[in-house]
């Protein structure tokens, strides 16, 4: 399949694929008329058929929808759900209208629905399907609906000895394309980690007496007396951990809204717990406390603290093996900070000057911090001198952008020529062994696992050892037994703009959509003033986008503008549904609103007085061309 998704289609799928490309239709004809299908077959299993042709892109785009039959969904309905959604790539409104006009080029005898066309999207499902079908594509669509998919495996490929590799690198402003070479034996050496490279695991209940938390605040005072005599620690860099768990002040709520004694406090987790308290009330001291509890006394546990911050993460991670450990470079850690890769270089550099870390330096305390931010590539050993100087200006390689899997074989033909971005990418041989990639040998192990809502939601585990293509909140999701999000309001604000993004049109910069595209039209229609039909009505629809755009600043300017509109526009959000229906009214010379003491009478001749008028801006908002009324 082209698209990319987590998981593989089955089989009998793709076997389907190859016999409908021997039959006469190409590859992309072959997929639309499957996926289609099944997108209608979906629909007939979810008893959904009585709906249009255009409404399964509704169900694919995952929106939360107040149908009836979508309310009380059974395992098997939602089952089909996913694998569809996985299988079907048209989760948006034109896409799965763009793909309805294709499916209808296919010649008739080869489909299963036909009765519909562009002029009446409105057709039911029902009513589109053929009576004669093909059954081994019925049989397809059931065994779609319900099969275990598999995940999909990212593919990957070694380097040989004696082959030239190339890899991409950046000197400043300038990237540059650098040859490495590997012997025999640096080959054989190399080894990617079998999957899993975790155990399966099974969660259970836990519960807690919340008292037992001050053994573990005794324990941890302790043992910071022990640092502090070992390195000379201020008082101020002590926990008091028993003086801070006695402040506070647990209470359980209970369904009735009561409160429970605080003596007989238990903290129960089987799912989703909320605790919630006042700034400094305790509630970061609890999941620290927790934490400790799990590694003293629940050794087949494992738990990650989400933070809001990289540094706080790895601030955390040194805290806590320092309470377990005592030599960051022999002992294996108890809590690893879980970190994306891409700005490692900013990473580094914002632990280097922290507080933190330079307190450290100060009384002689190794930072664990150092254990994973190493920045030696023993890659880049193996250039040539005249490369490293020539080529990297005899600067070592900006950590983040090393190639641990995204080495090319450099053309055979004309070496002397670098050229990007060719073939298959090739593993490092080094990965195993490389002090840069220590996190992740220790991440197997460590049963606290520290990480940011930005790591979870956008970084990516290496090939090397990883080949599902996960991100890790996906993988904090499978191992770990619990999830403690610290300073909640923070972090949904991360996931909000990692899974809710808000696209800026335009601000005056150059991060608008409008801001840039316009440019890259006007140059594209340079050297392509022949254009196909679409193509110009897409760019005659960005040209008067742009004109309506500088209508609409212009008109809610300050000085130019006009007050009321500015007044009207600052009433809220609006849709365009309600905008076209209170200018609908507006237009009939009615407020924008009933007003609450209107008889129900007068509201229903009102709406039959706005009625027409609605018709045509219905008809504009369920134009399946959107460039049709422009």
């Amino acid at each position: 399949m082209s698209q990319m998704s987590l998981f593989e289609v089955p089989t009998e799928f793709k076997e389907r694929l190859k016999e409908l490309k021997e039959a006469g239709l190409d590859r992309t004809q072959a997929e639309l008329l499957l996926q289609v299908e099944l997108g209608f077959a979906l629909m007939e299993h979810l008893e959904l058929d009585d709906e249009p042709v255009t409404a399964p892109w509704a169900i694919l785009s995952g929106m939360p929808l107040r149908h009836p039959r979508l309310q009380n969904l059974n395992e098997m309905e939602r089952r089909a759900i996913a694998n569809t959604r996985q299988i079907v790539p048209f989760s948006a409104r034109f896409a799965w209208l763009g793909a309805l006009r294709s499916y209808l080029r296919i010649p008739i005898d080869q489909r299963n629905y036909g009765d519909f066309t562009p002029q009446n999207w409105d057709t039911y499902i029902i009513n589109a399907a053929k009576n004669l079908r093909h059954q081994v594509h019925q049989d397809l669509y059931e065994q779609c609906l319900i099969a275990n998919l598999h995940i999909r495996l990212r593919k990957v490929k070694r380097v040989e000895a004696g082959t030239t590799y190339q890899f991409e690198a950046k000197t400043g402003e300038e990237t540059v394309i650098v040859p490495v070479k590997f012997t025999q034996q640096q080959v054989q050496n190399a080894q990617i980690q079998p999957l899993p490279w975790f155990a399966t695991r099974s969660r259970t209940s836990f519960s807690l007496r919340i008292s037992d938390l001050e053994l573990d605040a005794a324990w941890i005072d302790e043992r910071e007396s022990a640092l502090a005599r070992q390195f000379g620690w201020d008082e101020t860099a002590k926990g008091h951990w028993v003086a801070r768990f006695r402040k506070i002040n647990f209470h359980k709520v209970q369904e009735n809204g009561t409160l429970l004694p605080q003596e007989e406090q238990i903290l129960e987790l089987d799912g989703f717990i909320n605790i919630a308290g006042m700034v400094a009330s305790g509630k970061t001291t609890v999941s620290q406390l927790f934490s400790v509890n799990l590694l003293r006394h629940h050794c087949d546990r494992r738990i990650t603290l989400v933070v809001s911050d990289v540094q706080s993460a790895i601030k955390l991670a040194n805290q806590i093996n320092w309470w377990f450990c005592n030599d960051p470079e022999n002992d294996d850690p108890v809590a690893v900070p879980i970190l994306g890769r891409s700005k490692r270089d900013a990473h580094l550099q914002s632990f280097s000057a922290s507080k933190d870390y330079q307190e450290h330096r100060q009384r002689g305390q190794p930072h664990w911090g150092e254990r994973w931010l190493g920045t030696a590539c023993p890659l880049q050993g193996q250039l040539k001198e005249r490369d490293f100087i020539q080529l990297l200006d005899g600067k070592a390689l900006k950590p983040g952008i090393e190639p641990c899997h995204s080495l090319k074989e450099m053309p055979k033909s004309d070496r002397s020529k670098r050229h990007k971005n060719l073939g298959s990418s090739y593993l490092c041989p080094f990965f195993d062994k490389c002090p840069s990639k220590q996190v992740y040998r220790d991440m197997s192990n460590a049963r606290v696992w520290i990480t940011t809502p930005g790591a979870m939601g956008m970084a990516g585990l290496p090939r090397h050892l990883e080949l599902r293509p996960i991100k890790i909140g996906e993988l904090v999701n499978e191992q770990s037994d619990f999830v403690v999000f610290d300073e909640i309001e923070t972090i949904k604000k991360w996931f909000d703009d990692t899974y809710a993004e808000e696209v800026v049109l335009t601000d005056g910069g150059n991060s608008g959509v409008f801001d840039d595209i316009g440019v890259k039209t006007e140059q594209f229609s340079k050297t392509n003033r022949v254009m196909p039909p679409s193509t110009q009505r897409w760019t005659g629809a960005e040209r008067d986008a742009q004109k309506a755009i500088t209508a609409t600043l212009t008109l809610l300017d300050k000085q130019v503008g006009h007050q009321v509109l500015q007044n009207w526009i600052k009433r809220g959000y609006f849709t365009p549904n309600s905008l076209l229906f209170k200018f609908a009214r507006r237009l009939a010379g009615l407020e924008e609103f009933e007003h609450p003491d209107t008889s129900d009478a007068l509201s229903r001749a009102n709406a039959r007085l706005i009625q027409p008028i609605v018709r045509y801006f219905d008809a504009l908002l369920n134009e399946d061309d959107p460039f049709h009324f422009i």
